[in-house]
């Protein structure tokens, strides 16, 4: 069968919280393929991004402090939309074919991901994701089938518990804007590193980031509300939820995420620090600076003094990383 859906759990009505006035949104889950074309339709423009990246990457240094790039070392930093899917994917296999391989993808919510994934053509995929998302992983293995040839299934499942992967099976394990959404990353990235085999490999794009400009994914009403989830207090938020919320929301949209607080809360050490722990080799690391984050402190010195002093321990910079492009290797031979 190219589609298997076990266990989990529907993705959840939210509802309000502490202290919150007025209904819960409802919710709705957004076409796959629908979100498919969207993020691809900047992958024409790779042979232009790919010639002027050197020079985007030495323009968007400037910005980071000097220790910042000492200590992070990225072998790139870049602007919003210089790096469209076809080259994440590129970027991700590190220049290797993935026609032979078994691929995991983390979090896959409605499966749009999946569907991208296979356009190279593994062998196999397995789709996962806390939440069962079954009438839309149907069409996308149905899609993954007849069009790539590639089997597919989907399991719903916490990404720190699946026993149904045997140790070492898969190639290599994949996500897009989930690990930002991870409560339990050391339990995630030790699953991770026991499912994959020796000298397999983890690619991740997480972010927006939660100390950058809409790291609650919502940040509505303009800029001067990018980071209202760190300069509010508790009850002042909640407050700016309900006055902002839309009678339907998408169900993977931020209004859900707070209700749910599904945000890890990591800076770009911190995240360095787990894949490490994990006994993870760090093979790729590209920073994405937000264009919000850079506008915000232009617009509103005052709020970003009060940003600086609200949050402890964060550098300026990690209030202008947006995302984290990583490549890693698991430890052994491959």
């Amino acid at each position: 069968r190219c589609w298997t859906v076990r266990g989990g759990r529907t993705p959840p009505t939210a509802r309000p919280g502490p202290g919150s006035e007025g209904a819960p949104p409802r919710y709705t889950v957004q076409d796959w393929r629908a979100q498919l074309r969207l993020l691809s339709r900047s992958d024409w423009k790779e042979p232009l991004f790919a010639r002027l990246r050197p020079w985007i990457d030495r323009w968007e240094r400037r910005r980071l402090a000097p220790e910042t790039l000492a200590r992070l070392g990225p072998d790139l930093v870049l602007g919003e939309r210089g790096f469209p899917q076809v080259a994440r994917r590129r970027w991700a296999c590190g220049g290797r074919s993935l026609r032979d391989a078994t691929v995991l993808v983390q979090g896959t919510g409605n499966g749009w991901d999946v569907a991208g994934w296979a356009g190279l053509r593994p062998r196999r995929i397995v789709g996962v994701d806390l939440f069962d998302f079954g009438a839309s992983w149907g069409d996308v293995a149905r899609h993954c089938r007849d069009r790539h040839g590639v089997e597919v299934s989907f399991h719903a499942s916490p990404l720190e518990s699946m026993s149904f992967l045997e140790t070492g099976s898969m190639h290599l394990a994949v996500s897009d804007a989930v690990f930002e959404h991870v409560k339990d990353m050391p339990s995630v990235l030790r699953e991770a590193a026991r499912v994959l085999r020796d000298g397999g490999s983890l690619y991740a794009s997480y972010g927006p980031m939660w100390y950058c400009a809409g790291g609650d994914h919502f940040a509505r009403g303009g800029l001067r509300n990018a980071y209202n989830h760190l300069l509010l207090d508790p009850g002042a938020y909640r407050r700016y939820l309900e006055a902002n919320a839309l009678p339907v929301e998408d169900v993977q949209s931020g209004r859900r995420y707070a209700e749910l607080d599904l945000f890890s809360r990591l800076r770009t050490d911190g995240y360095l620090e787990a894949f490490r722990a994990a006994g993870f080799q760090l093979d790729g690391l590209i920073l994405e600076l937000s264009t919000s984050a850079l506008q915000f402190r232009r617009r509103f010195p005052a709020e970003w003094m009060d940003l600086r002093g609200r949050c402890a321990g964060c550098h300026e910079d990690d209030f202008l990383i947006k995302t984290n492009f990583v490549r890693l290797r698991k430890s052994g031979a491959s």
